[in-house]
């Protein structure tokens, strides 16, 4: 069973998605920007659309990283493909989204790069009061230890 041809065009998005995230999210950081893209090129090329493993030397050393397709093609199901894209296209959003890049002055203070895309939140939620119980006897139907 190879890799099947109705989602290579989803799968070919998500890793687009992905390279367009990292070099927005790092950009002028060009140490982990080429270690993104080795990872992904390791993840994409194989039929299974899963990263390796964090202990690998691959990742290590992402200039001697062989971006072979691994010949595992009968283990893999459709479900689990299409999830793992959609966990790509999530990964992607998160990392456009939500990481940001900081660097360090000589006075000590941080600069971040914050682009466009950047989620800033507001926090007005957290600032309103919890709501209170409407009775003004709040435990009154509630059953106590020896009633049981």
């Amino acid at each position: 069973m190879s890799f099947p041809a109705s989602l290579k065009p989803a799968a070919r998005s998500a890793y687009r998605s992905m390279l367009r995230a990292s070099r927005i999210t790092f950009q002028g950081d060009p140490i982990r920007h080429v270690q993104m893209l080795s990872v992904l090129r390791q993840t994409f090329s194989s039929p299974s659309l899963t990263p390796p493993s964090p202990g690998s030397a691959e990742l290590s050393t992402p200039s001697k990283a062989s971006f072979d397709p691994i010949i595992e093609q009968d283990k893999v199901k459709e479900d689990e493909i299409q999830q793992r894209i959609q966990e790509w296209n999530e990964a992607a959003k998160f990392l456009r989204q939500n990481v940001v890049q900081g660097v360090q002055d000589q006075d000590g203070t941080w600069k971040l790069r914050v682009t466009d895309e950047t989620e800033l939140g507001n926090n007005e939620t957290i600032k309103e009061p919890p709501q209170l119980p409407t009775t003004p006897f709040p435990n009154r139907n509630k059953r106590r230890c020896s009633d049981s």
